[in-house]
């Protein structure tokens, strides 16, 4: 089978631009093409589309089982389309209309939190403002290959905590209990490889999760692990190769959850911004 499907690479080592992908018909060789370019890039983007929810849907269907996000299950749940997060500032009735809002995000990997975390995620603009909202890319790739070899050696086989008990604002997860310890490490969590290995092109990827708060490289003491997590964020953040996506209505952007991180700044409260997200599943850390 022959595909017209191709891509041109964007101004950093982690996005292409997906050219001749058609959501209204497209066959086996043109999802193999979209998945050989997402998994080379780590970040794929779709410009100006008009397609539907459904669309999305089954053309999210095609990478994976569905991950329901914790948000789904809250104030970001779709009313049709259970796979679709929705994420929008719009109030309704005093209460909001979807998930995650307008605030500014800091850099992550998605429920890093997760067993098996996502591995990867399509996002869709709605409606976008003016200015603001942009959301950036990074690849993790790059940050475990460039690592200076003192930070290559104290990383080579160890793991990473992450608590699960509170979000990054603070607030108990769904289904989390307070805790009883005053030591995080003691909490409700998971383990992690802080080096992984992608399960489909074996590249090897720093994996810090989230945030530096309620993480623990397991084994060290909490000063020394705090102060070894504190440099390879710095590493990996402090870098001139990011991707900034600046949404117009209709951009796709779809990236590979296992070899990326990304971030989204804030914008103005009397603008709207909604997204429609699916998320797809993955494996479980190697």
């Amino acid at each position: 089978m022959k595909t017209s499907v191709s891509a041109i690479q964007n101004d950093s080592n982690v996005c292409a631009d997906i050219i001749g992908f058609d959501f209204s018909s497209y066959d086996d060789a043109d999802i193999a093409a979209v998945r050989s370019y997402w998994l080379q890039y780590g970040v794929i983007r779709f410009r100006a589309t008009d397609i539907t929810d459904q669309q999305q849907v089954d053309f999210s269907r095609h990478f994976g089982d569905f991950v329901i996000h914790p948000k789904q299950l809250q104030e970001g749940g779709h009313p049709i389309h259970r796979e679709i997060l929705v994420i929008s500032n719009v109030m309704k009735d005093g209460k909001p209309s979807g998930a995650l809002g307008n605030s500014e995000a800091t850099w992550h990997t998605d429920t890093w939190f997760y067993e098996r975390p996502p591995a990867g995620a399509i996002l869709r603009a709605i409606e976008v403002p003016a200015a603001g909202g942009d959301t950036y890319f990074l690849s993790t790739y790059q940050a475990f290959e460039t690592l200076p070899e003192e930070l290559r050696s104290a990383v080579e086989g160890r793991q990473i905590f992450f608590q699960n008990v509170y979000d990054k604002t603070g607030k108990l997860r769904l289904g989390k209990g307070e805790p009883t310890s005053a030591d995080f490490r003691e909490w409700s969590g998971v383990v992690h490889p802080l080096v992984r290995s992608h399960g489909e092109t074996g590249r090897k990827a720093l994996y810090l999760g989230g945030t530096s708060e309620g993480a623990w490289i397991v084994g060290l003491p909490l000063d020394e692990s705090n102060d070894l997590i504190s440099r390879l964020w710095e590493h990996t953040t402090n870098t001139p190769e990011v991707f900034v996506q600046k949404w117009s209505v209709g951009d796709i952007v779809m990236w590979d959850n296992r070899c990326t991180m990304h971030r989204r700044d804030s914008f103005d409260p009397n603008t709207i911004r909604i997204m429609h997200r699916t998320t797809t599943s993955g494996e479980r850390p190697i």
